[in-house]
């Protein structure tokens, strides 16, 4: 049953308002740029130029940044604008002082939809203090294949049930309270090992298979009444194969009118807003220069282009009208779409901000510690070591594995002499640092902790180079109490099998640290469910049949 109304593209604001706008304006909603908070005036003067957007995509920063920025622009804005953030798994990770919560894998193991809910709305509330209108998120791609680098812990995991049931309530929770949610990345990520920043991936599976999986997820978002999709640069062969006569050949989603148009609206019916992925990724940007990609972006059935260098891409657009390449009906149909969009979300009444009150302030950040708390998850403990002591006089070994110098759980070993233990600290920058052959028997607990996220750009989530060498003393220790605690992706015991203690904690937050901490004394009890199968994942179970699918599709 759908919960949230569908966008009136026929109201009496979106149709005065439509009439009242010239084509330049119309073209101008199509563009939605990015800009940093703290950018200088003379730095947002320059970027939009004359063009009057639809909306703005916001890079991280404080509070107040944020309030400056969306206020600066709203004033100047004679129809307001969408602001945007990647508040994936709340404010928290984009808006400096929001709560930080766990990833949306931390979430799943945890496999509670209140809990879900309540993420979301917390986005919403602190999204919405700061001027924000627009989460693009939930992300409901499947994490299929563990050497995936954009979905990993960014995904609820590879259970279609888990994903539904938490995606929805995370939508529920956001929209209820003022935000529009975005399922992404359509027609569904997870299952390729490339980075669509680098190239343009692809979905491999049947169409049977797909609207089982990946197309279920967005179905039935769809049928809940979602307001927004965001298209993925990633092909779907089974649907579009395109025109060569290899499965590569298949173009991305965003430049595919069977994909946006024919699968999208029509076979599925979503009626909201589709916005692009940004456009500055070479899973687009590969298939041809601007001049070229940019009207065939809106041709194929996007309302909104991400990422758009303002001045460029109008311009752009504008001779494609001329031309002839584009109709200024298509332009209208996005332009009412996003309008519409706008009055939903009442921005056309109020497009400020409301402060976070302090009850609600506490309530999300107990949200966030109960998130952590149950998301721990024992992959195994084969010596029965639990509980460790970390008292006075006991000695801890702790390695650190970190895949970008910012995602650290530095604050852990501060944790771990607050309770009196005596830390001796490595990390994979001090290569050679732990020879083979070292006196492991000197310390009471070894503790691996790998921090390794998706990061766009990086092609890999894996445990690899000077680290693994210097590892290697590690893992043949033979320790009694040898830990290894992921922050990040949780195949790392499928990486090193012989570590005998292994827990996931998905996250690198500060309550994820101190849940992790607390598992490990016995406090609690680690009660996460893995949200991705461990004992048989791609690599024995799935791989063989993935390939299978790739060569049918190429026949």
């Amino acid at each position: 049953m759908r919960k949230f109304p569908k966008l009136d593209l026929n109201s009496d604001w979106v149709e005065k308002t439509l009439g009242e706008m010239t084509l330049d304006q119309k073209i101008g909603q199509l563009l939605h740029p990015c800009i940093q908070p703290s950018s200088s005036v003379e730095h947002r003067t320059e970027a939009l130029g004359s063009v009057e957007p639809g909306g703005l995509f916001l890079f991280s920063g404080s509070r107040q940044e944020f309030l400056e920025i969306t206020r600066w622009f709203q004033d100047r804005s004679p129809i307001p604008l969408l602001i945007s953030a990647d508040l994936e798994n709340g404010a928290g990770n984009i808006v400096e002082d929001a709560t930080r919560f766990p990833s949306l894998m931390g979430l799943a193991a945890t496999d509670n939809a209140q809990l879900a809910y309540e993420m979301g709305r917390a986005a919403a509330v602190e999204g919405r203090s700061c001027g924000v209108h627009w989460s693009f998120g939930p992300v409901v791609d499947l994490c299929v294949n563990p050497h995936n680098p954009d979905s990993n812990t960014r995904s609820m995991g590879d259970n279609p049930d888990r994903v539904a049931s938490l995606s929805q309530a995370m939508i529920r929770g956001m929209q209820e309270n003022g935000l529009c949610a975005t399922v992404k990345h359509f027609p569904g990520a997870g299952f390729d090992d490339r980075d669509q920043h680098l190239t343009n991936t692809i979905n491999p599976l049947r169409m049977d298979q797909w609207f089982e999986s990946s197309g279920r997820m967005f179905q039935e978002a769809f049928e809940l009444g979602v307001w927004s999709v965001m298209i993925g640069h990633l092909s779907l062969p089974a649907w579009d194969p395109g025109v060569g006569e290899h499965i590569q050949y298949s173009p991305p989603a965003t430049l595919s009118r069977r994909i946006v148009t024919d699968l999208l609206r029509e076979r599925m019916g979503f009626d909201g807003v589709i916005i692009t992925d940004a456009l500055d990724m070479a899973g687009v940007t590969a298939w041809g220069v601007f001049d070229e990609i940019i009207p065939r972006v809106i041709e194929a059935g996007s309302d909104m282009i991400l990422f758009s260098e303002a001045k460029r891409d109008f311009d752009i657009l504008r001779r494609a009208v001329d031309d002839g390449r584009l109709s200024e009906e298509r332009i209208e149909e996005s332009a009412r779409r996003i309008l519409a969009l706008k009055e939903t979300l009442n921005l056309q009444g109020d497009s400020g901000s409301t402060p976070v009150s302090d009850e609600e302030g506490e309530f999300f950040q107990q949200t966030s510690v109960s998130i952590a708390e149950k998301s721990i998850t024992l992959v195994k403990d084969n010596h029965n070591a639990l509980p460790l002591k970390f008292e006075k006089g006991v000695r801890v070994l702790s390695y650190h594995l970190r895949g970008d110098p910012e995602d650290n759980v530095d604050t852990f070993d501060d944790l771990l002499r607050q309770k009196g233990a005596e830390v001796v600290r490595f990390t994979e920058e001090d290569i050679n640092s732990i020879p083979r052959g070292h006196d492991f028997a000197d310390y009471d607990v070894v503790l691996l902790n790998i921090v390794l996220k998706p990061s766009w750009g990086t092609n890999r989530i894996r445990p690899a180079g000077n680290f693994m060498r210097d590892v290697w003393a590690l893992i043949t220790c033979h320790h009694p109490r040898l830990v290894m605690i992921s922050y990040g992706s949780p195949y790392m015991s499928y990486e090193m099998p012989f570590v005998p203690l292994v827990i996931n904690a998905y996250s690198n937050d500060l309550n994820t640290q101190k849940a992790v901490l607390r598992v490990l004394s016995g406090e609690i009890q680690a009660k996460g469910i893995s949200p991705v199968d461990l004992d048989s994942p791609y690599f024995t179970k799935s791989l063989d049949g993935f390939r299978a699918n790739l060569r049918d599709n190429e026949k």
